[in-house]
C-alpha cells in the first residue's frame, strides 16, 4: 500500500486572486507549469479565501490531470484552468514526487458523490 504524502499549504492563483489549500508536497518541480506553488514558511500572503477543491474543479477553475510516471504509479496533480494546455506537454520533462513522467492524460471518468 502506497503511504499517503504529507499535505502542506499551497498557493492557487485564479484571476489574480491568491487561495490557500492543502495539497500533497509534489509541486516543487511543476509549480510553474500547473500554476500551484507551494507557501513560503512565514507567509505574509494575504489571500481571498480558502479553496475547496472539489468545488473549484465543479465550477472550471481547476482541473485534474493524471501523469504516468517511470514506476508506472499514477499521480494526479491539479492545474489552473488558464495553463492546461501548455501544462500537458510542459508536465512530460519535469519530475512528480520525485519520479519522471512518461505520459499524460485527464481522468475520463468523474465519481459522483
Amino acid at each position: 500500500m502506497v503511504k499517503p504524502l504529507p499535505k502542506v499549504p499551497h498557493i492557487i492563483t485564479i484571476d489574480n486572486d491568491k487561495f490557500t489549500a492543502l495539497l500533497p508536497d509534489i509541486y516543487d518541480d511543476i509549480k510553474t507549469v500547473v500554476g500551484i506553488a507551494k507557501a513560503p514558511d512565514p507567509d505574509d500572503t494575504v489571500y481571498k479565501g480558502r479553496l475547496t477543491i472539489s468545488k473549484a474543479i465543479e465550477e472550471g477553475h481547476l482541473i485534474r490531470i493524471n501523469c504516468r510516471l517511470k514506476d508506472n504509479k499514477v499521480r494526479t496533480v491539479l492545474c489552473i484552468a488558464s495553463k492546461f494546455t501548455s501544462a500537458m506537454g510542459g508536465l512530460l520533462p519535469k519530475k512528480v514526487a520525485g519520479q519522471d513522467v512518461k505520459t499524460t492524460n485527464i481522468p475520463r471518468r468523474m465519481r459522483l458523490g
